[in-house]
């Protein structure tokens, strides 16, 4: 069960999930989609991609990461100017990842410790200090495979 992560600039999102699917599925999975699961709206909302795996993106001022997961549902958070407060926007970046995991956002809490949830940290260098975190429910610990900034670029 796997999880690949990559990053790049802000409009790279929906290239690097193509690919990331594709490196995952062995087929192109066509355009991303969204739904935003308290609307109904097909302009906002969580992604989503016509194959057997979950998406998610995130971004941060000009910066872009994505998540793709064969293990369960996924969420991925980044954030920049960690400098101000670096551990609680840890906290905050791993909240994030947990929601969007729950396709919730941050306007439910849930618990940091269940069972089935695994977090993992991320290190995106070259980004300017930019700080991540991957949720994933699943009932088995996935791997976590993060690429290289422009990794998955064409």
């Amino acid at each position: 069960m796997t999880v690949l992560v990559a990053w790049d600039d802000v409009g790279g999102a929906d290239g690097l999930v193509r690919l990331l699917v594709a490196e995952l599925t062995g087929r192109d999975p066509g355009p991303v989609h969204h739904v935003c699961p308290r609307c109904g709206s097909v302009e906002h909302g969580a992604p989503y991609v016509d194959a057997e795996v979950a998406v998610s993106i995130a971004h941060a001022t000009g910066l872009s990461a994505v998540a793709v997961s064969a293990a369960g549902p996924v969420g991925i958070d980044i954030e920049r100017d960690i400098e101000r407060d670096g551990e609680s926007m840890r906290d905050w970046v791993r909240a994030e990842a947990v929601g969007k995991a729950h396709q919730t956002g941050i306007v439910v809490e849930h618990p940091m410790d269940a069972p089935g949830l695994w977090i993992e940290d991320l290190e995106l260098p070259n980004t300017g200090g930019a700080i991540g975190a991957v949720a994933v429910l699943s009932g088995e610990r996935p791997e976590v495979r993060a690429a290289p900034r422009r990794a998955a670029r064409p």
